[in-house]
């Protein structure tokens, strides 16, 4: 109990130095921006790799939907609308059958990817680059 006191009265007569505080605040502010601004480069960069990606995977994309015939079957729902509608159910399963699924998933996860990090380097570039509010005293 004697100690407890001895203690309170010892932290009771200890001030901080003039500017402790802001020089506190000041430190944490920069190194929240410097790490803000490392997030900010790398999901500049990998926005910018997966905006590159979408070029050879939306050729990907065409080729696919020509070689698998689903712009044939299109094509014939604009050219010869009353044949479909007589049977609009297999000539949607044929359609669907020749839908080229996984050209279609890469694109999307690719403009997911890009969206996603784009909206991210965005986030982290207003805190890295807005002035720092504390200053060194």
């Amino acid at each position: 109990m004697e100690h407890q006191i001895k203690l309170s009265l010892v932290l009771e007569e200890v001030e901080p130095q003039n500017g402790f505080c802001g020089r506190i605040l000041a430190r944490i502010e920069r190194a929240r921006r410097r790490s803000a601004q490392l997030r900010c480069a790398a999901t500049t960069l990998t926005a910018f790799f997966s905006g590159a990606l979408l070029v050879p995977l939306f050729q990907y994309a065409a080729r696919e939907f020509y070689t698998s015939g689903f712009y044939d079957y299109a094509a014939l729902f604009f050219s010869d609308h009353s044949t479909v509608t007589l049977s609009w159910r297999e000539f949607l399963m044929t359609l669907l059958e020749s839908l080229p699924s996984i050209a279609l998933l890469f694109l999307l996860v690719a403009i997911g990817a890009l969206l996603w990090f784009t909206r991210s380097a965005i986030k982290n570039g207003r805190v890295a680059f807005t002035p720092l509010r504390h200053t060194l005293a």
